[in-house]
């Protein structure tokens, strides 16, 4: 396996989301609560009830503003279909989806490009009494179901074509819904106080006139959990069988096939006090988490590992080889996690957004670190730097004359290298400094953000980017309304 760990800080995607947002005469603190992932986008939501449709590649970012006004955000669940399908539930109990057409491939006739689709918007109300902590799409992005505290489970269902949606109660488990997971019209429903199977009935009921499937329940495990704890469940391919995993008490997980009937009891008791291999962070806590009791929440991982998080701390299990494959505990919190094939996006605080992965980003930020051999030698490592001390400057380093290494000099200008080396090293350490100024140049020549420039005299408003107006669904578009709130000039 290749090595997991912290490629580079996603410094430039916390920027770009304001510290404070205004409402009327108050302005609020923006914190991050909630993120996902997906190969083109990442969605971030907010205290302030605002989304951050984040473009990996391009680096833009745009505002979802859902219906629910400045509740808190509590879950954000993004599925990549023929369109994007965002949705975010809040502490309210409403789920607002955002349907974001996607960008057409270069090569379709110029109408369609012509043809900029709005986003839309539908909202889930008065179903949920209790705050959404829990949300999973089906594959063709038409279905969603949404669970809360309270133990209700809702399935909305999209009529893409119809431009509606129908949401109903499907089950209530009266404890709160830790985690969910969707495969082949079963839903896995994880509560604090049980797990259960949910498979939808062949027979229609035709007593509420909706024409809407009934649901039958199955628990997984014949024996009831000793205490009410954020257990988690997903399902999970071991030994080349799809099967159910779900977490319990003392570093245990039960697998169990589509009926609920568990075959086997894995134990990573003994296994959890063996040292094991901790995930490289650029910059860690100094003081680690403690190591949980047992395990939470479990995210599919590569296609055969799983990742479980619990009480601020992550371990990446392998299964099949009953093997704990990594161990995150030097960070400060974790308040959301994301996981999609081989990367995992960890919301560490209220401002730090941190991504793991066996690879590197692919934007281009990361040409500084397909050249770190050029400035790190293979022996060495990144360490934690307590205190600078100021030493002196090699003598293979000092240049007469003012002039660099890898310029050209004539005669007897040329670089004082230490005598004692021999002409092979010379030439090595010559050839290093010239890779280096070229890498140098390669950087300046990179285009950047010109508004990180200081410039002197008083600060300019920035005209702001006109984006895609959200149109809500069975309502009459609106105009979207600047940051001070005045209703925008009608044409």
């Amino acid at each position: 396996m290749n090595t997991l760990r912290e490629w580079s800080p996603l410094v430039d995607l916390v920027n770009r989301i304001p510290s404070s947002v205004q409402r009327g005469l108050l302005f609020h603190d923006v914190s991050i609560t909630c993120v996902d992932l997906v190969e083109e986008f990442i969605a971030l939501g907010t205290n302030v009830g605002l989304v951050f449709w984040y473009d990996r590649k391009s680096g833009a970012i745009e505002r979802l503003a859902t219906d629910s006004g400045s509740q808190e955000l509590t879950c954000v669940r993004i599925a990549s279909t023929v369109e994007f399908m965002v949705a975010a539930g809040c502490r309210a109990g409403q789920v607002n989806i955002f349907q974001i057409p996607k960008t057409p491939p270069p090569d379709v006739c110029a109408e369609l490009l012509l043809k900029a689709k709005p986003i839309e918007r539908y909202t889930v109300r008065g179903l949920h009494r209790a705050a959404v902590c829990e949300l999973v799409w089906s594959k063709n992005g038409m279905r969603l179901f949404s669970g809360d505290a309270g133990g209700a489970v809702v399935l909305t269902e999209i009529g893409y074509a119809t431009k509606t949606c129908q949401s109903r109660e499907i089950i209530n488990e009266r404890y709160e819904i830790v985690q969910m997971d969707l495969h082949r019209g079963k839903l896995l429903v994880s509560s604090s106080f049980r797990t259960v199977i949910c498979s939808p009935e062949e027979r229609e009921q035709e007593e509420d006139g909706h024409g809407g499937q009934r649901w039958r329940v199955a628990q997984v495990g014949k024996k009831d959990r000793k205490m009410l704890a954020p257990f988690g469940a997903v399902f999970a391919t071991v030994h080349g069988r799809q099967q159910i995993v779900s977490t319990r008490s003392g570093f245990r997980l039960w697998l169990a096939d589509d009926g609920g009937n568990v075959a086997q009891t894995l134990i990573f008791k003994e296994l959890m006090r063996a040292p094991c291999a901790e995930i490289g962070l650029l910059n860690p806590s100094r003081n680690p988490i403690r190591i949980p009791t047992t395990f939470g929440k479990l995210y599919p991982f590569e296609g055969k590992r799983l990742v479980s998080v619990a009480n601020g701390a992550l371990f990446v299990l392998d299964l099949e080889r009953m093997a704990v494959v990594g161990s995150l505990t030097r960070l400060r919190h974790i308040l959301d996690v994301a996981v999609d094939r081989n990367e995992i996006l960890i919301l560490e605080s209220a401002r730090s957004v941190v991504r793991i992965g066996t690879l590197p980003d692919s934007s281009q930020s990361t040409i500084v670190l397909k050249n770190l051999e050029l400035f790190v030698s293979a022996e060495s490592q990144i360490v934690q730097a307590d205190e600078c001390c100021e030493e002196e400057t090699p003598a293979e380093m000092v240049v007469r004359n003012g002039e660099s290494p890898g310029s050209s000099l004539p005669g007897d200008e040329r670089v004082e290298l230490d005598g004692g080396g021999t002409g092979g090293d010379d030439a090595r350490l010559i050839e290093g400094h010239m890779r280096k100024l070229e890498l140098f140049d390669t950087l300046n020549e990179l285009k950047y953000d010109e508004s990180i420039l200081f410039k002197s005299g008083r600060s300019r408003r920035r005209h702001r980017s006109k984006v895609n107006p959200i149109v809500e669904i069975g309502q009459i578009p609106k105009e979207i309304e600047p940051d001070g709130g005045e209703p925008s000039s009608g044409s």
